[in-house]
């Protein structure tokens, strides 16, 4: 219908509307009637103009209204005339407006008309609204109701009854005449009072409403209302005033309240209404918004409730009172009594409301909307969000107040007085008896009382004996190594969760194939714009988590029932605290425990049925009187499968709803999965009354025995530390979405899901929002079973916990957008400028791309022919729409953050400061090529360095209202990172941390979010301003609603963006992906017609073209790009920012660490050329030209065919793709093509500017100017400092230049915003919220207007917000700040006679003086600088928040001179009689003023004077830490650390501190004359822990990736063991991907450690020693024994060959449970191990004591029997079930020259291997059948080829006693450092000594390679045996298409004598004989050739090839690689699935 908004479409759905406004009241205390109210209502109305918002059509209001008492007068006239009627008298009939349409009104009248005879009442008459429409907007008048008046009496004499069957009308009218088609809405039905309001804006409601301009309209009460709504098509329904209220603000926990609500409807009763209550349900009526449902309840309460209005207002809206040692117990127990009934509805809001006897306004608890009053002596009250909005003479003000945070307003016009908040709110305290109530509340000290008497003991609920990490429950919930590592233990040891940074790149939920459990596939929702976060540590005071569980009483009857509740101080329970509950009988309570665990025989489909069966149970349980329902898990085990407690529970939670059951039971939940805060946030958020999460306490309990904690924690410590951590996260998350109360938060379902299936919401989690569809209950189930199979399943290889990598990243886990490759091939191709770099890039990034994100769904519709390159966009223009994200100087150092801005300003792109503010030297003045000036600078809630020049120098202004990757949430630089640049730079003192607090201050709802957009257009109006948001649902809305705040630019950030730190739940748990925020975002704002005044950019992980492509294609036209500029500039993913230990320089301000830093401006151009040039290569294969024309072109996109994730084929993109100008056609959607219209021509400014021409052009140096100023001159002074700060840079005026602004008035918000020095303004009048925003130099005094009569000290001066980010100037306010004054001062003086709550919060410097009273929290999060306070009444240390702050005596004569300057300088400014007085006795008064003087601050300066005393060494540490650090509290002491060293290894800086162990091998002079093995066990083994700490635990360790480890050993985990001492685990970790590392920590190369990360700029960390020393101690232990499988399957396999890749898919089949032989042609098993490595690099005592083990596992091995030769590989294919190829690449590669057929020529492999036989002499009992060995002793010995096996023979000819020794190397001598072609982490092609050089050298006193040398012939000696060989130099060069080329250089020809040459080349294949004899191709490098799908297995389908026989020559750990993965092959291809290990060891499912 015309008269209602869009439909749900696309991602638009009408349910995330927002809206905020300006509300203001005028009454007549008194009571009298008159005209002049109504006009003074209007005149207050259109001043608040700027407050409201105007839609597309710009003539439209988002709706005003106006609440005034019944006209009576004036329609007791009107109806005479018309209808002949008299009218009962006043208060004797009801009248209200109803929006009709003329189609059906007569019917609906009539039908009414029914209704009220029905209920004994009598309509009077209809009348229609007299209207005039001709000045209202287009959009409005298409939807403008038919206006139908009605009255209506009853034969009732009691008025309140007649008001309650009005009510009963009224409510049921709404029920019941709602018809499909026809419009009916009842605007009011009241005795008292009626409501005007449309779809106007406040200007047009007067003219609209003729009756408003009558003048017998008269009325003692207007109560008026301008909305903001988000969108363009607000409703004529939606506007305010309500029937009962009127609200500016928003509720959080609206789906909360409402739910509840409906559950109380089944235990509510009234003796009033009987049985007819039910036909007043349900009490919220559907489709309301959230004011409208507050409306509903509270007409209800005060109706049904047995309260009055005030009373209910304070029930629904209650203050802060658990935290306030300031209030009165009777107070508080009234709350606390209140609150067992109904929870508060929680949100930032000013709701006034009336029921025309009272009127009045309360403010939300924590004081987050404006509002001021004045009483004058005419006995008229005015309210209203601004001052200035009602004309009176200054003399007849008595009173000018705010409305304190909780505080109530309230007249009584019968009884014609004020009542003060204290006098209401006792009387109603002291109205029934609720102290005395109080004491029936139960809590759980009384529950376990009475279980101790019931049973003589108290039951600790711990069920058998606990086996810590071994715990198979663990793999059955999900646990992994690095959620007990990095989640619950930081929990437990430091009471608070842990951080993590650099963002979320796993994927989503619903596309991981690692069984993830429910909990992941929700989202938390937080605050952005439409009301704001809290700040839960510095604020806590308004935090609460105390929450009355149990049976709830029925509301409407107040009765002491409503405490008989228990009482739960936080939500989690301990073991002992649930077992009390399930056994007690405590008053009768009684507990039912269910089962939520179903049989596995029922199958995946068992699931849905248990789900009902659990619901039915419980409500079978309160349907019998049962007090609580306990669901557990605790049943399931083996042959149980465990429902998902979430599951459960929410299935549970919304039947009890729906059949109205809920508030008859609490509900707690025993879990085993549940243990991180989000899964508790979410548990609570679907209506967990208590939870225990057994599991995470028992594991706790068991790694305490282990030792691995602390072993004196007891159980009670442990419980506490737990809870602890879990109270700092819940607060977090709920203060994130700006919530306070526990109790709010609880059922209030804050969460959207991504990727569930509607079948799962609407069972489990009704009213939440998942919008991609996704997964179904069966694959959920599905899920559950996998987990049980690999938990109880017959997995034998499962030797540590599973450890997918959801965190960092891990070989053969979970995908990352930030891989290994990835990174390796940007990096590479930055550096290099290369494109096939980027090429791999490209693909390596597009796979992980598909891994993780929603994108990776989707593809691009090409076209069959391309368009040619030439004809599209050049890669010029594109880069110009890239940006780099807000990355703070602070976060990352400053060469880091300067050569991102170089990089920028020389494409056209734009870099953005980030929150730290940016150095004036880096904007001023600076050289085009180098220009390190951000063009975005960046205004966030810590404004740091925000000044006037600041702002005057930036293109972008962007304003940060959330942060990607923690959303929400505020940050923190902890003081060791403040150094003096940053300091400076930020406006602080070195060594003193910075709190950013959560967008909170001046951004705290829509129109405060507008109006600072207004400032930062007024202080810079050439910049574009820019509102930075995340993705979450209903973003879009938002975004709409910023736009029409008048933003021109939106940037919608992903879940997944970077942060320098925050908890891993923000970073986790927190946003969306932006490829639903940005598709959102487009499809409002061209719904709403407002795209075009836009600029939409996206941004977060964003990588490659094909990323940029789908951003633009859903709506972006820019693109920000954060993290990949960072790995282009050398970042690596290690995610330690937080710890300030960056090893490449980026994210640290470590001095040491800064000079690491090798990126260049040039990494990031060459980059961003590249990904431009790649898009501009999809935009020829879809067909585009330009770029502007893919902007919002999502029918280019279309969902990914052959997508091989059955989870991702679920998902329903279709809302993503749904084309925005298909919703409505023909809107402009070029961003940014419609200009904003700020009207600036009409500022007050114009005209200062234009006085001060002579100051600006330097002609002058003086000027006076006087002027009157109003509420609707904004931000007054802040373009003359825009204009000042372009002329004189930061300084502001030259000294001895000054303007003197004198002004009278009130003036409008944000009064003096960024005045520059040299600028005074004195105005006599008062001024609204934001007054010296980020003051900058110049002066503000305010005193009150002369002829005023009140005392200015008890009176309120300025508004809310004032001085926020002030950086210099000085302030004089004589009277009273309000609500967070100077809240993070960073250096400017202020003088004030009183401050309201969370005064000086954050200030980091400056100077407060208070003349009086201050509100609660002063100082909260204050670090610097210096308070005074005048304690006149001794209450000031019960407001302070000590936390951060020491409060001291006024005594140093310092502080005493300077207070009594500043008391003079405010006498002199602002005449205040106050400081008059105290300066009269001074210094005497002194005694009663209080010093605030921060801990951190007094640090600071006392090493500030150190240092000036004595000049010393930087440090980079901290001292004690004081107070609560919520983040980035993770780095130690470094100076305690110097002290301890021997004491305390430190893992953090272990890689800066400690150098690398060099001596691996015993010294070469004495090695070299035996066989022993070469390696230095002792020296190494004393050092481990040493080399261990060195290890960072890299966030992506490329030691395990591809360029490392090829078995994806777990390095950094076993690395962290060995440094912990604890060589078990270590172990454990070890052969869970390796099965034998006593070979590769001898004999591998180490590729892990030449891809460390730490050798990017110095040794890499030692990792070969630390392997063998784990396996070798193991043995020494006795710990390795042999495991044989206790079942066989009944199938056999052959493997033929036993090297290393034989010898691992043997065991791993093993394990299995096959029968496997394995067959060698030697005489010995070992192969390669055995024989082709000399003894003193591999003792065959190892490789024996190996074989052995194998055997007596039940490997059988046969000798001396070659395949293809002594037997028949054909028939041994026959015989086993799978044959299995493993016979290395033995066939040596030759050098055919002339004399080769001469003796004394031989393959290395010959000579090494028969020297290794003679050594070991025969087998005993086989005669040995061997030729004699080769011996180099005596002889010239020349080696052809290096590599290992030539370092072998040199060192094996060595102690044959060979004569001398040369090698040739063809190659060129490596340099000593990589090559610009080998950058890390490839394997470093370097100069290396390895043990036979470095022994060569050490005999013959010379390195025995010759490099670049030619063999060209063999000399004979004439007797057929070599002499010698001829040989030439050669020259290495590029060659046309950068090939190299080798020619010989000229006379450079010699001869080398020589009488043994061995030729060590390489190997060119597996012989052939085995291949032939089983018709096997070979490939082109003559390997085995396998299939493509399934690498290991060859065209004969139980052939299986594996190792060097298939993949050719290569190192030990590739073949045992090969070997494990193909055993895994092997299994799936006889067994149809597999529990053996993946890649990296990881066990999979899929």
């Amino acid at each position: 219908m015309e008269w209602e908004g869009p439909p749900k479409q696309g991602l638009y759905d009408p349910q995330n509307e927002h809206e905020a406004c300006g509300v203001g009241f005028i009454v007549a205390i008194d009571g009298k009637r008159s005209h002049k109210i109504v006009r003074d209502a209007e005149t207050l109305a259109k001043r608040m103009e700027h407050r409201g918002a105007c839609a597309c059509d710009n003539d439209t209001g988002d709706g005003a209204g106006v609440l005034t008492a019944i006209p009576h007068q004036l329609y007791c006239a009107q109806l005479r005339d018309s209808h002949q009627i008299d009218l009962p008298p006043f208060g004797q009939y009801a009248t209200g407006i109803f929006f009709l349409d003329k189609l059906h009104h007569q019917e609906i009248e009539r039908k009414f008309k029914e209704l009220a005879d029905s209920l004994g009442l009598t309509v009077i008459c209809w009348r229609t609204v007299p209207t005039n429409n001709s000045s209202i907007g287009q959009v409005a008048r298409n939807s403008e109701p038919y206006m139908r008046q009605v009255f209506v009496t009853g034969d009732i004499a009691d008025e309140n009854q007649l008001a309650r069957q009005i009510f009963v009308l009224r409510k049921r009218a709404s029920h019941e005449l709602v018809v499909p088609g026809a419009r009916f809405y009842i605007c009011s039905l009241s005795l008292r009072t009626v409501v005007y309001k449309g779809l106007l804006t406040s200007n047009q409601l007067w003219e609209y409403f003729k009756d408003l301009n009558n003048p017998a309209f008269t009325t003692y009460l207007a109560l008026v209302h301008t909305r903001f709504s988000t969108n363009t098509f607000p409703s004529w329904e939606r506007a305010h005033p309500l029937r009962v209220l009127a609200h500016n603000g928003e509720i959080n926990t609206l789906r909360g309240n409402v739910n509840l609500m409906k559950a109380r409807e089944g235990v509510m009763k009234s003796e009033l209404f009987g049985k007819d209550l039910k036909k007043l349900y349900p009490v919220v009526e559907p489709n309301l918004s959230d004011s409208g449902s507050a409306d509903c309840v509270l007409e209800f309460l005060l109706h049904c409730g047995n309260r009055t209005l005030p009373e209910a207002v304070m029930t629904m809206v209650p203050e802060a009172w658990h935290n306030d040692p300031t209030m009165p117990k009777e107070r508080r127990d009234y709350y606390q009594w209140a609150s067992c009934a109904m929870e508060p509805w929680d949100g930032p809001a000013l709701v006034s409301f009336t029921d025309g006897r009272y009127i009045g306004a309360i403010l939300d608890r924590n004081g987050l909307r404006p509002s001021r009053f004045y009483v004058t002596s005419e006995n008229i009250l005015v309210m209203a969000s601004e001052v200035g909005v009602y004309d009176i003479d200054p003399e007849k003000i008595i009173l000018k107040s705010r409305l304190k945070p909780g505080r109530m307003l309230l007249v009584d016009t019968e009884g014609k007085k004020i009542i003060q908040d204290v006098e209401l709110k006792m009387e109603i305290a002291r109205s029934r008896p609720h102290s005395q109530w109080l004491q029936e509340q139960i809590t759980m000290e009384d529950i376990h009382k009475s279980v101790s008497l019931q049973n003589g003991s108290v039951p600790n609920g711990l069920n058998g004996a606990i086996s810590g990490l071994g715990d198979k429950r663990l793999g059955l919930f999900g646990y992994t190594i690095e959620s007990i590592n990095m989640l619950l233990l930081p929990m437990i040891q430091n009471k608070k969760e842990a951080l993590g940074s650099m963002g979320n790149d796993a994927p989503l939920a619903c596309l991981s194939r690692f069984e993830p459990l429910p909990y992941e596939y929700f989202k938390q929702l937080f605050a952005q714009v439409t009301n704001p976060p809290i700040d839960p540590f510095r604020e806590k005071i308004v935090m609460s988590l105390l929450c009355p569980i149990g049976p709830t009483a029925n509301i409407l009857q107040p009765s002491p029932s409503f405490v008989h509740r228990l009482f739960l101080p936080q939500p989690i329970l301990s073991i002992p605290d649930l077992e009390a509950l399930k056994q007690t009988n405590y008053r009768g309570w009684k507990t039912k425990v269910i089962d939520c665990t179903f049989d596995i025989a029922d199958g995946a489909h068992g699931l849905e049925a248990s789900l009902s069966r659990v619901s039915g149970e419980a409500h079978g349980a309160a349907v019998q009187g049962y007090q609580l329902v306990v669901l557990t898990d605790r049943a399931a085990g083996p042959t149980r499968v465990p429902v998902s407690s979430l599951l459960a529970l929410g299935a549970v939670h919304h039947h009890l709803i729906e059949t109205r059951q809920r508030m008859k039971v609490g509900l707690i939940v025993e879990t085993a999965e549940a243990r991180e805060v989000h899964h508790m946030c979410v548990l609570l958020g679907y209506g967990a009354d208590a939870i225990c999460p057994y599991l995470a306490f028992e594991l706790a309990f068991a790694l305490r025995n282990d030792n691995l904690i602390d072993p004196n924690l007891t159980d009670a410590d442990i419980y506490l530390a737990y809870q602890k951590a879990m109270e700092t996260g819940l607060a977090k998350v709920m203060a994130k979405m700006g919530i306070s109360m526990l109790q709010s938060y609880k059922s209030a379902q804050i969460f959207e899901a991504v990727g569930l299936s509607e079948e799962v919401i609407e069972k489990c989690f009704r009213g939440t929002q998942s919008r991609i569809g996704g997964v179904t209950f069966e694959i959920l189930s599905q899920e559950t079973f996998d987990r049980h199979a690999l938990t109880y399943g017959d997995c034998r290889d499962m030797l540590v916990l599973r450890n997918p990598g959801n965190y960092h990243w891990r070989a053969g886990g979970e995908k990352h957008i930030n891989d290994p490759m990835s990174i390796a091939n940007l990096q590479e191709a930055a550096l290099n400028n290369s494109k096939s770099a980027y090429d791999r890039y490209r693909e390596s990034a597009l796979e992980s791309v598909r891994a993780c994100t929603l994108r990776g769904q989707l593809e691009l519709v090409k076209l069959d022919e391309p368009i040619p390159l030439a004809d599209i966009e050049p890669a010029s223009e594109i880069v110009k729409r890239f940006a780099t994200g807000a990355m703070s100087f602070g976060s990352i150092s400053l060469e880091a953050h300067s050569t991102l801005a170089v990089a920028m300003n020389r494409v056209g792109g734009k870099s953005n400061t980030g929150e730290g503010g940016e150095s004036a030297d880096r904007y001023l003045n600076q050289d085009p090529e180098f220009n390190q000036r951000s063009a975005i600078k960046q205004v966030a809630s810590g404004r740091f360095g925000v000044t006037a020049s600041y702002l005057a120098h930036a293109d972008d202004l962007q304003i940060k209202m959330a942060q990607g990757a923690k959303p929400g949430e505020g940050g923190e630089l902890p003081g060791y990172k403040v150094t003096e640049e940053i300091a400076k730079t930020r406006c602080s003192v070195p060594g003193v941390g910075l709190i950013s607090p959560p967008p909170h201050h001046d951004i705290y709802s829509i129109e405060d979010l507008a109006e600072l957009i207004y400032d930062l257009k007024c202080a810079n109006p050439r910049a574009r301003v820019s509102v930075k948001l995340v993705s979450e649902v209903g973003v879009g809305v938002v975004a709409s609603g910023v736009a029409k705040g008048k933003a021109e630019h939106i940037v919608i950030s992903g879940h997944d963006g970077g942060t320098g730190a925050s908890s891993w739940t923000g970073i986790k748990s927190a946003g969306l992906p932006w490829e639903l925020g940005v598709a959102e975002t487009h499809q409002v704002l061209v719904l709403n017609d407002l795209r075009s005044r836009v600029v939409v950019q996206a941004d977060g992980q964003i990588r490659t073209g094909f990323d940029v492509m789908v951003a633009a294609l859903l709506g972006a036209d820019e693109f920000g790009f954060s993290t990949a500029p960072l790995i282009a500039l050398g970042c690596t993913m290690m995610r330690k920012c937080h710890l300030n230990t960056c090893p490449v320089g980026i994210a640290t301000q470590d001095p040491v660490l800064r000079k690491k830093f090798a990126g260049k401006p040039e990494h990031v151009i060459n980059y961003l050329f590249m990904l431009a040039e790649e898009v501009r290569t999809h935009m020829s294969e879809v067909g585009v030209r330009t770029f502007q024309e893919l902007v919002g072109r999502t029918d280019l996109l279309r969902v990914r065919e052959r997508n091989d994730n059955p989870k991702a084929r679920l998902l329903n993109l279709a809302l993503i793709l749904k084309n925005a100008l298909h919703m409505r056609p023909g809107v402009n959607i070029v961003g940014g093509s419609k200009a904003q219209d700020f009207q600036l021509e009409k500022r007050l400014d114009n005209q200062l500017i234009q006085q001060c021409s002579g100051i600006l052009e330097g002609a002058d140096t003086h000027v006076d100017i006087a002027m009157k100023i109003t509420n609707e001159d904004r931000a007054f002074t802040s373009t003359l400092s825009y204009h000042i700060a372009m002329k004189f840079g930061d300084a502001g005026l030259p000294d001895g230049t000054t303007v003197d602004i004198s002004l009278t008035g009130s003036a409008g918000q944000s009064f003096c915003a960024f005045l520059s020095k040299g600028i005074t303004v004195t105005l006599e009048g008062d001024a609204n919220d934001y007054v010296g925003k980020g003051l900058s130099g110049g002066k503000v005094i305010i005193y009150p207007p002369k002829n005023s009569t009140f005392e200015s000290h008890v009176n309120v001066i300025v508004g809310n917000v004032c001085l926020y980010g002030a950086t210099s100037g000085r302030a004089y306010f004589r009277g009273i700040a309000s609500e967070r004054f100077c809240v993070r001062n960073s250096g400017c003086v202020a003088v004030a006679e009183g401050a309201g709550d969370h005064a000086c919060e954050y200030m980091t410097a400056g100077t407060v003086l208070i003349l009086g009273l201050v509100g609660r929290n002063f100082a909260a999060g204050m670090s610097g600088g210096i308070a005074y306070v005048y304690d006149i009444d001794g209450s000031f240390s019960s407001k302070c928040n000590p936390e951060m702050v020491e409060q001291l005596p006024l005594e140093k004569q310092d502080d005493l001179d300077e207070v009594q300057k500043l008391l003079e300088e405010f006498v002199e400014y602002t005449g205040s009689i106050m400081a008059k007085n105290l300066l009269e006795t001074w210094p005497e008064p002194a005694k009663m003023f209080v010093k605030v003087f921060p801990y951190e601050y007094q640090r600071a300066l006392k090493s500030m004077a150190v240092k000036q005393a004595a000049p010393r060494a930087e440090s980079n540490g901290k001292l004690e830490e004081n107070g609560v650090v919520d983040i980035e509290e993770a780095v130690r002491n470094v100076e305690m650390d110097k002290k301890n060293l021997e004491k305390i290894l430190d893992k953090t800086r272990g890689f800066i501190k400690y150098p690398r162990e060099t001596s691996m091998y015993r010294p070469a002079e004495k090695r070299l004359r035996d066989w022993g093995e070469i390696y230095n066990f002792g020296g190494v083994r004393r050092g481990l822990r040493v080399q261990a700490a060195r290890c960072m635990e890299c966030g992506v360790p490329f030691c395990q990736s591809g360029h490392g480890c090829p078995l994806g050993n777990i390095i950094p985990k076993w690395n962290d063991l060995v440094y912990r001492a604890d060589w078990r685990q270590a172990l454990a970790q070890l052969l869970q991907t390796n099965n034998f590392p006593e070979f590769t920590g001898r004999v591998c190369p180490a590729p892990c450690e030449g891809a460390c990360v730490l050798g990017i700029s110095e040794p890499p960390v030692t990792i070969k020693n630390i392997e063998c020393a784990i396996i070798d101690h193991a043995f020494e232990s006795g710990w390795i024994q042999p495991e044989i499988p206790d079942n066989r399957n009944g199938m056999s396999v052959a493997v033929v060959g036993s090297g290393p890749a034989g010898l691992a898919c043997a065991h791993q089949l093993n394990k299995a449970g096959y029968t496997v032989t394995v067959f060698e042609r030697n005489d010995r098993a070992g192969g390669l191990l055995q024989y082709g490595i000399p003894s003193m690099k591999l003792s065959k005592e190892v490789v024996a004591r190996r074989i052995r083990l194998l055997a007596a596992e039940g490997v059988a091995f046969k000798c001396s029997v070659d395949v293809g030769k002594d037997i028949s590989a054909a028939d041994l294919a026959n015989e086993y079930n799978a044959l299995v190829l493993c016979m290395g690449a033995t066939w040596p590669r030759d050098l055919p020259l002339k004399g080769r057929q001469l003796g004394g020529i031989h393959f290395a492999m010959e000579f090494l291997e028969g020297w290794q036989k003679k050594q070991a002499g025969p087998v005993p009992g086989h005669a040995s059948k061997e030729p004699p060995a080769l011996s180099a002793k005596d002889k010239n010995v020349l080696i052809i080829g290096g590599g290992d096996t030539g370092c072998d023979c040199i060192a094996t000819s060595l102690r044959q006693g060979a004569k001398s020794i040369t090698t040739f190397e063809i190659l060129p001598e490596p340099k000593k450092d990589r090559g610009q072609d080998n950058p890390w982490p490839q394997w470093p092609r370097v100069f290396r000594v390895d043990y036979g050089h470095e022994e060569v050298k050490v005999k013959f006193g010379n390195d025995p390679r010759k490099f670049s040398t030619l063999t060209k012939e063999f000399l004979d000696d004439g007797e057929g045996n070599v002499c010698g060989v001829s040989a030439v130099e050669v020259e290495w060069t590029r060659g046309p298409g950068g090939r190299w080329e080798m020619s010989e250089v000229e006379g450079s020809a010699r001869v080398y004598p020589c009488e043994l040459v061995l030729l060590a080349m390489g190997f060119l294949g597996p012989e052939r004989y085995v291949a032939s004899q089983l018709d096997l191709i070979l490939d082109a490098r003559s390997n085995i050739e396998t299939s493509k799908e399934n690498i290991y297995q060859t065209p004969m389908e139980n052939i299986f090839a594996v190792g060097d026989c298939r993949r050719g020559q290569s190192l030990v750990v590739w073949a045992i690689s090969e070997g494990r993965q193909a055993a895994r092959a092997v299994d799936v291809y006889l067994s149809g699935k597999s529990c053996l290990p993946g890649p990296g060891g990881v066990l999979y499912t899929h």
